[in-house]
């Protein structure tokens, strides 16, 4: 089945994102695949916890972002990853989930471990230009209008 693949923070950004996203895969009949990417600390036997903790968030922010588009209609599974965003999400671009098109927010929540935009967008483009075949929409953090216009 065609995938959407969204990056999800939490952020206000994200979840239009997500919205977009859920627009899309109705008119075409994809599925949704959110993603959530953390950071593992580098020491991981000394932050264990602070490990356990960031995957809990990341899952909670996952399943308050499913609730933004429940209504919608559309088939969606969530996951979270470990590492650098861009890197993540090109990644599960690339390796054969049929992913026909990326969607992040304009800009994310300003944390170091949970940002899909900015740098991040740029680095996606960047794998694109590199020969990763599907396009990447950048949805604006005020485009309630917008997203009503769908």
């Amino acid at each position: 089945m065609k995938k959407i693949l969204v990056g999800i923070d939490g952020s206000q950004e994200s979840i239009n994102a997500l919205k977009y996203a859920a627009k899309m895969a109705k008119l075409t009949g994809a599925e949704i695949l959110g993603v959530n990417v953390i950071n593992e600390p580098s020491y991981r036997e000394y932050y264990r916890d602070l490990s356990d903790k960031l995957k809990a968030e990341a899952e909670d922010i996952l399943k308050k972002a499913v609730a933004e588009v429940e209504m919608e209609g559309v088939a969606i599974k969530t996951q979270v990853d470990v590492g650098s965003p861009d890197d993540v999400l090109a990644e599960l671009a690339e390796n054969g989930n049929n992913v026909v098109m990326i969607v992040v927010g304009a800009s994310g929540r300003g944390r170091g471990s949970r940002v899909f935009v900015g740098s991040k967008t740029h680095a996606l483009v960047n794998h694109i230009a590199a020969g990763l075949q599907c396009p990447i929409v950048v949805v604006p953090g005020n485009s309630d209008n917008f997203l009503r216009r769908l």
